[in-house]
């Protein structure tokens, strides 16, 4: 596994380093702070993990999170957030990552959540996810009234996949994955693909794979 560590505070960076060195056999490749001046090497170089630290200064790097996604780097990022901002949480599920911790996190969580991560999984900290679920009235026991191709796409939307990947890996058209959409939110309840995406990680999607294929 090959990790940048990327965080403008000293003393964050270097911890985070002992931890993962203490507890992974991870390559960790860089220890920077920002991702502006690690481009050239995430996009020259296999990186497994970008891990960075998240804060008000610079929150605008989501936006390079994004290009950099765009553009078909396959690298997976995890955001550290030390603030609990919502709003910023929500923006960085848009732009792609694939994990957002919160800095209360205890050294052996912050491990598993790398491991989990590479493995392809996503990991989004039950803070932001449990008081969103509750905040839209999302109650889980409504995943029953899905059929099985409904649930499948739930499950891809959850993986932060767009119509197209999902019209592409289900051998069906886009215009079906439209259709299917339309009913997932109807009987859901739920008018905003980012909280369908957090529904599907709340509801344990990617644990039941097995029962919608």
């Amino acid at each position: 596994m090959k990790v940048i560590i990327i965080s403008s505070y000293t003393l964050i960076r270097e911890g985070i380093y002992s931890i993962i060195s203490k507890y992974n056999h991870a390559d960790i490749m860089l220890v920077a702070k920002t991702v502006n001046e690690s481009i050239s090497l995430i996009k020259s170089t296999k990186i497994d993990i970008i891990l960075l630290h998240l804060h008000e200064q610079n929150k605008d790097e989501l936006l390079l999170i994004r290009e950099l996604k765009e553009c078909g780097i396959k690298s997976k990022f995890i955001i550290l957030d030390f603030n609990k901002d919502k709003k910023v949480f929500v923006k960085a599920i848009r732009c792609g990552v694939e994990g957002y911790v919160l800095g209360k996190s205890d050294e052996m969580e912050l491990v598993y959540i790398l491991e989990q991560v590479y493995k392809g999984k996503k990991y989004f900290d039950s803070y932001f996810i449990d008081s969103m679920v509750k905040e839209n009235s999302i109650e889980p026991e409504r995943i029953e009234q899905l059929t099985t191709r409904e649930k499948e796409i739930l499950c891809e939307i959850g993986k932060g996949m767009s119509n197209q990947q999902i019209s592409q890996k289900l051998c069906i058209t886009e215009n079906t994955v439209k259709k299917h959409n339309n009913h997932i939110f109807d009987k859901l309840n739920i008018r905003d693909r980012t909280q369908l995406a957090l529904y599907a990680n709340k509801c344990g999607m990617f644990d039941r794979d097995a029962d919608v294929s």
